[in-house]
């Protein structure tokens, strides 16, 4: 690939995220994907001895560094990007630094930009030093001032922050001396080779092996050292994975020509794959993925047709002029082609979630892995947190980004200054974030934790006040007519239920073998959860005694108080105001130790603190807060 090829693909990272292989480079993009996944499955399973050597880590380093000899002259330079365009402006000596980089202005403000240009001056002074051959690039990760001492846990340590993250390095280990010594820091990446920079080619491939050591500067390349004890799937997950990685061959054989259709589309191939992906961004930003591939079908084509109807308005002869009878007979036979290809886009679509969500459950096994501590400051603290993610070379040198998709982004956005108070509102209010969060459990603590949020949704039910606040959560629960699809929107419950019943789950439990009798037991003989959801969302609920006894035995509950609330929660009515009082507290007391975030347990608590539990009709009733989970819009 060339070098000014690479950097267009994206301005920021030029790297592809995973899963939009099938988004970019068609059915051979996703066949890829799929490749990468096994391939990184391989290395994360325990007793695997293949390791996916092309397997580095991505620094959060900045500026971004390109350093080496211009082929033109010979002469050493350094630069940022757009060092491989045409008359590109390159750094061969200081004063090239303070011409072309010098401070701007911008909407009548000045850009100070004094900080690169001491930088870019240090990297020309070091890295000439390295007897670098053809051209590198890297993160810059620190140069002189850059440097400091923190605290944490007791412990001191040699710290950094080139961009969002911050670096540590224990104090008077080798690695903080060698650092205290230099005067700059950088990890490499890539290399590019050619008879001149305009056309030069790019490989992932680096080999930092034949440079120079000098005390004055601190480097290395990505690659990750060892594997050893840190990155070990279970049998049972490897498994699990090998599951979903087959369902996702199934989707893109039933996604059938949709890779043809998208580049022979009327519109250009290439502007419709950017409105698709600034769709997915778009969630991304919005801090949840749209989990249900008819729901993402249809909120894109009323996307496209509101982008379309703005470009109609900035016409200057309107709809009624020919250039907009034009992009209005364009709309509609795109329209017509888009909906006859229904079926396969939402294969396709179904494709990309599950490439994302494999992607996602190999991650938290690789995201142990770190070459230096990383922190973020978290009011006036330090706290420990993943590095930015890892990038994955195949064999021909081709490289995809492999991170956590939405906290990279919520984090960059939030770099950028953007409000995300949204944001952080429904990824971390609420009990389960992530499929690792419900991974936390074994399937049939789940099944526990299902019976109590229903005994808690029963109790407030039998009392006025908080009736219709069990009813709806119950209706937002079910709202989707299935549990199929992990969504960001989905109440606690939903995802509790998905994890065990939904068709397209990847949750990974606790005691692997147990979990997967649990599960295989119950998907054969449980009730249905939407029958229970139905019978709550009711005005009037049924005598639960014999329903419940077989939800206990279909759920295998185990837990004693849950059984003791069942037997009381039948008999409400004729319960006095203490016994009534105690259940609460109990199923309360359940959840505040089992789901210390749960939707409900705030609500329980409010009813244990009711002076007179009475089902009394004259009081006003409840409506849910805001931090239970909206569920499908209706």
């Amino acid at each position: 690939m060339k070098a000014n090829e690479l950097l267009k693909e994206d301005p920021n990272l030029h790297l592809t995220h995973l899963e939009d292989l099938a988004l970019f480079q068609g059915k051979e993009g996703a066949s890829k994907a799929i490749e990468y996944l096994n391939n990184l499955a391989e290395l994360a399973s325990s007793g695997s001895s293949k390791k996916f050597n092309g397997l580095t880590i991505k620094w959060d380093g900045s500026p971004a560094i390109f350093c080496g000899k211009d082929p033109a002259d010979g002469k050493f330079f350094v630069g940022t990007k757009g060092v491989f365009n045409k008359d590109a402006k390159l750094n061969k000596t200081p004063e090239d630094v303070d011409a072309n980089h010098a401070d701007t202005v911008q909407k009548g403000e000045t850009k100070d930009k004094s900080g690169l240009r001491q930088k870019l001056k240090v990297a020309l002074a070091e890295l000439s030093k390295l007897g670098i051959e053809g051209v590198l690039q890297g993160d810059l990760l620190f140069t002189p001032g850059d440097l400091k001492t923190i605290s944490y846990k007791g412990e001191s340590y040699v710290a950094f922050k080139p961009n969002t993250i911050t670096y540590a390095v224990p104090v008077g280990s080798d690695t903080a001396e060698k650092m205290q010594n230099a005067k700059i820091g950088v990890v490499f990446h890539t290399s590019y080779s050619g008879e001149s920079l305009d056309s030069m080619t790019a490989s992932f491939d680096v080999d930092i092996s034949g440079l120079q050591k000098t005390s004055s500067v601190w480097f290395d390349d990505a690659y990750i050292k060892d594997y050893t004890g840190i990155v070990n799937l279970t049998t049972g997950e490897f498994q699990s994975i090998q599951k979903a990685i087959g369902e996702a061959k199934k989707h893109l054989q039933q996604a059938g020509d949709i890779f043809s259709w998208f580049d022979s589309t009327g519109i250009d191939a290439k502007k419709l794959k950017e409105l698709i992906h600034a769709n997915h961004n778009n969630m991304i930003r919005a801090g949840a993925i749209e989990q249900d591939p008819a729901s993402f079908f249809n909120n894109f084509a009323s996307d496209y047709e509101q982008r379309i109807e703005k470009d109609i308005e900035k016409l200057k002869t309107g709809r009624e002029g020919p250039a907009g009878q034009r992009k209005l007979v364009a709309l509609e036979q795109w329209k017509k082609a888009y909906f006859a290809n229904k079926n396969n886009i939402e294969s396709w679509y179904s494709l990309w979630l599950k490439l994302t969500a494999i992607k996602n459950t190999i991650y938290q096994k690789l995201k142990n892995i770190k070459a230096i501590d990383a922190f973020e400051i978290e009011g006036d603290e330090y706290v420990v947190r993943d590095q930015e993610g890892f990038v994955a070379v195949d064999r021909v040198g081709k490289a995809i980004k492999i991170v956590d998709r939405l906290d990279f982004s919520r984090k960059n956005f939030a770099k950028e200054g953007l409000d995300l108070s949204f944001v952080n509102t429904i990824t971390e209010s609420r009990a389960f974030r992530s499929r690792q969060d419900l991974g936390n459990y074994t399937a049939n603590d789940i099944g526990n934790i299902i019976y109590a949020y229903f005994l808690g949704l029963i109790l407030m039910h039998n009392e006025f006040k908080y009736k219709r606040m069990s009813q709806q959560y119950a209706s937002r629960t079910g709202s989707y007519g299935n549990f199929n699809f992990f969504r960001n929107n989905g109440t606690d419950l939903y995802l509790l239920i998905h994890s065990l019943m939904g068709t397209g789950s990847i949750v990974q439990f606790k005691n692997d073998e147990s979990s997967k009798r649990y599960i295989d037991r119950l998907q054969a003989n449980a009730m249905s959860m939407r029958e229970m959801l139905s019978i709550l969302a009711r005005s009037d609920l049924p005598d639960l005694t014999r329903i419940l006894l077989r939800f206990e035995r279909e759920l295998k509950v185990n837990e004693s108080v849950l059984k003791k609330v069942r037997r009381l929660v039948t008999d409400y009515n004729k319960l006095k105001q203490k016994e009534r009082q105690n259940i609460v507290i109990k199923i309360e007391q359940y959840l505040r130790g089992s789901v210390p975030k749960s939707e409900l347990y705030g609500i329980l608590q409010s009813m244990a603190k009711e002076r007179q539990l009475k089902n009394r009709v004259t009081v006003d009733q409840k409506k849910l807060p805001k931090n239970v989970a909206v569920g499908a819009k209706r």
